[in-house]
């Protein structure tokens, strides 16, 4: 039913005291986590495909997490590519890495009368929840993780049929829904996409399109080659920094090319790439990796920290706030501003206390 533009609009709220505090439920513990986005970023030949499929194959069989020791419950796995063939490329990917290929259901389009068009975040999420209802409700065997590479080749719809990348606006209206199915269906929603050219910027600001991606997830690891640690070595890095539960560090790995059969038509043997963790390493921080790289060339840094500090306020009790410490730490790190900057202009957007003797902040309501 469509709503009148003259009808009233009323304010909807209610009081902190009645939400019940929950933690974070966490795939992997500091790289993804369910009812969230979670985005994986790199340029090509950074091993995202290869990590994308060794995820997939620890969801569906339930191995333990490179680093850790416990094995979990296996899940099931929606997949949605659109750059790789999935007979040549994506199985024998996931058969390299042992997934169990009949808990990874690849959605290959969407049937529109006579004709099969290809998939919409704008126009087809709807049916994706049917599919996650169906799967929770009857068959008693919900999905776990929903994977979307890249990204950027689902945003177009009839709504929308062309996507300005640069429009934050048009970017929120198409995302923000799958937030919601995420937190309704308790799945992690894994969208993968690139990394721009601009090498003068930080990691957090070369990530295809409007700073909203990055607003709008709440863990973003990059993919990144490793030329002076030998051919093959790369490092999975998490760029999100604000995150409660942080990673160690970033991981070391390598690619390792794998026969996973023979093709029954020419004979030829299928090739396929796997990682090879190699340990988790401290000293690997996106400033390291990519150097003192800065933000948006002529960008405002007031505006580029504001947008920031709102993403990193998203989920926070206001009234409670964050400590002021390991916020800094999260800005430096992500190249947000420098440490003078900080200093001379962080009190414009944010009120400090002394709350027992720990440092405590919040966004001023201006901002």
């Amino acid at each position: 039913m469509s709503i009148e533009s003259g009808t009233p609009r009323h304010l909807i709220g209610r009081p902190m005291s009645t939400i019940q505090a929950r933690a974070l439920d966490w795939l992997w513990i500091g790289w993804i986590v369910r009812k969230y986005i979670t985005l994986f970023v790199g340029e090509s030949g950074a091993g995202k495909s290869t990590v994308l499929a060794d995820i997939v194959a620890r969801i569906t069989t339930g191995l333990a997490w490179p680093g850790e020791t416990e094995d979990r419950t296996p899940g099931r796995v929606l997949w949605l590519a659109s750059e790789d063939g999935a007979s040549d490329m994506t199985v024998p990917r996931l058969m390299a890495c042992n997934a169990d290929l009949a808990r990874v259901i690849e959605i290959e389009g969407v049937k529109q009368g006579d004709r099969q068009t290809t998939f919409s975040m704008q126009d087809d999420i709807e049916s994706v929840k049917q599919w996650l209802t169906y799967a929770r409700d009857t068959q008693n065997d919900p999905f776990t993780a929903l994977v979307i590479d890249p990204v950027t080749s689902y945003l177009p719809g009839q709504k929308l049929r062309k996507v300005d990348m640069n429009d934050t606006g048009q970017l929120r209206s198409i995302l923000e829904p799958w937030f919601k199915v995420a937190q309704e269906f308790n799945i992690a929603l894994i969208c993968v996409t690139h990394f721009n050219k601009d090498e003068t910027r930080s990691m957090l600001h070369r990530v295809t399109g409007s700073a909203v991606f990055a607003q709008t997830c709440r863990s973003l690891c990059a993919l990144v080659e490793r030329p002076d640690e030998g051919e093959f070595q790369k490092a999975m890095v998490q760029v999100k920094t604000n995150l409660p539960e942080h990673p160690g560090g970033a991981w070391t790995f390598e690619t390792k090319k794998v026969t996973v059969g023979v093709d029954p038509d020419n004979h030829n043997p299928i090739n396929a790439t796997r990682p090879i963790w190699i340990k988790e390493d401290a000293t690997i921080t996106p400033r390291s990796l990519m150097g003192g790289k800065r933000g948006p060339v002529g960008a405002d840094v007031g505006t580029v920290f504001a947008l920031w500090l709102k993403a990193q306020f998203l989920n926070t009790d206001l009234e409670e706030g964050l400590p002021i410490t390991p916020l800094k730490a999260s800005a430096l790190a992500a190249n947000i501003c420098s440490e003078k900057w900080w200093e001379t202009h962080s009190g414009k957007y944010l009120q400090k206390r002394n709350d027992g003797g720990t440092w405590m902040c919040r966004p001023w309501p201006t901002l």
